[in-house]
């Protein structure tokens, strides 16, 4: 499966309201506990998906290991469940960091202008974690549709909604992680110290995750 990567794109729009989100109208004072507030909704939205997703895949793993290439109505029934459990992950979790970032004003580029090091440090944490999620991802799904080869098409085919759920929600999560991680790099590359360190390792993580998204 291949999935359309948002972030080939998230550079040149990081310093532009994101279309269809609606501008705070809080004031400054929360205003600005909203932007600080995006990278910690950032970090715990790619870890709380991260574990939700690995859970499933772990889930989906033993199923098919226990039957034995038995595949029962029983063992299909866990398969598609936690294969939506995995797509509904993604969408929820695109959906917190889409909703964060339209409460701290909608523009990423200003939202993250005045981020010190403990914002940077938790994009950065998100990163990799994200970068360990799509590893993940596509290891165990490569390795579960292998698995399949050998039973029914009708299983198969049923198997295919669930599979292309999770194909379909993978850009619309991971987009926005890439236009803020973006918007924070354009900052550094304006001379900023404190955020020098952070641009220097970005964009070989952001390498590994085009690489991902491509082998999926």
């Amino acid at each position: 499966m291949k999935f359309f990567s948002i972030l080939t794109f998230a550079a040149a729009v990081a310093a532009t309201p994101m279309p269809g989100l609606e501008l705070s109208v809080e004031q400054p004072k929360d205003l600005a506990v909203r932007q600080a507030n995006l990278a910690t909704v950032v970090q715990t939205t790619v870890q709380t998906v991260s574990q939700t997703i690995n859970t499933s895949l772990d889930a989906i793993t033993t199923a098919i290991y226990q039957a034995g290439g038995n595949i029962t109505v029983q063992v299909q029934t866990i398969i598609e469940a936690n294969l939506q459990a995995i797509a509904d992950a993604l969408g929820t979790g695109a959906n917190a960091i889409t909703a964060a970032i339209a409460a701290a004003g909608g523009n990423i580029g200003a939202i993250v202008t005045g981020y010190g090091l403990v914002q940077v440090g938790q994009l950065l944490n998100a990163t990799n974690q994200l970068v360990a999620l799509l590893t993940n991802l596509g290891v165990k799904l490569s390795v579960i549709v292998e698995n399949l080869e050998g039973v029914p098409p009708a299983v198969l085919a049923a198997l295919q909604a669930e599979l292309q759920a999770i194909n379909d929600a993978i850009s619309p999560f991971v987009g926005p992680v890439g236009l803020v991680i973006n918007a924070v790099r354009a900052v550094s590359l304006t001379g900023s110290l404190l955020l020098t360190g952070f641009n220097a390792l970005v964009p070989g993580l952001l390498n590994i995750i085009f690489s991902l998204l491509g082998g999926i």
